[in-house]
């Protein structure tokens, strides 16, 4: 039970806690730069990328050692906590049969790649590896989209959790999807100023999401485990 606690609960609550701090950080001490304007001073919340802060060399030329070491750090580890979270998820629901067991393998599997994903993405600054990089962040995206729809499924169809804590999964499911279309099918980031930051937004967005769907997640958890 202590292990199901620290994976499904602690860790995660954790994770969250240490991402925010370690993103904080990392802008606070980002060089500068944003890619219409090498020119600008220090982080700008509003038309730089969260992956701007992993970059090696910052868009304005300088190196950007502690904003990389931050960021890059907070992924890793963030991804890495993440997809022990979903390892571990499936066995809250002791499932060992039928179409729930195996929506429930997709769901955990497609959790630990977008750990994996996560992870990925803290290894490749864009600047370096850029085809890896946008590969990792894409798929990030879309494994948590597929891990939060299945456990959605999972959570209305059994008795173990309050449904009220299903919005956790499925606010980030049906939010994650929109965010999906609009990054393949809105405006390129490159076009302008302005399409940059409606693509910089709408990634801050989906994170604070993700930030929220978690907490809401161990929320219940927490309730099931402490009974």
């Amino acid at each position: 039970m202590m292990n199901k606690k620290l994976w499904l609960i602690q860790a995660p609550q954790i994770a969250i806690i240490g991402f925010i701090f370690l993103n904080i950080l990392a802008m606070l001490t980002y060089p500068g730069g944003i890619l219409h304007d090498t020119s600008t001073i220090g982080y700008s919340f509003f038309n730089n990328f969260l992956s701007d802060l992993g970059r090696f060399i910052s868009w304005g030329g300088s190196h950007n050692f502690y904003s990389q070491l931050f960021f890059n750090s907070a992924m890793i580890m963030a991804g890495f906590i993440f997809s022990f979270y979903f390892f571990n998820l499936r066995y809250i629901f002791n499932l060992e049969s039928g179409l729930l067991f195996w929506i429930s393998i997709i769901g955990t599997t497609a959790g630990v790649f977008g750990g994996i994903s996560m992870t990925g993405v803290g290894l490749t600054p864009s600047d370096l590896y850029f085809s890896a990089h946008l590969d990792f962040a894409h798929w990030l995206f879309r494994f948590f989209f597929i891990a939060s729809l299945c456990y959605t499924i999972i959570i209305l169809k059994t008795d173990l959790i309050e449904n009220k804590y299903v919005s956790g999964f499925f606010l980030f499911a049906i939010l994650i999807l929109s965010y999906i279309l609009f990054s393949e099918f809105g405006p390129n980031a490159r076009e302008s100023i302005t399409t940059l930051r409606m693509q910089v937004v709408a990634q801050k967005s989906i994170l604070l999401c993700f930030i929220l769907a978690v907490y809401i997640q161990t929320k219940g958890l927490q309730f099931l485990l402490d009974d």
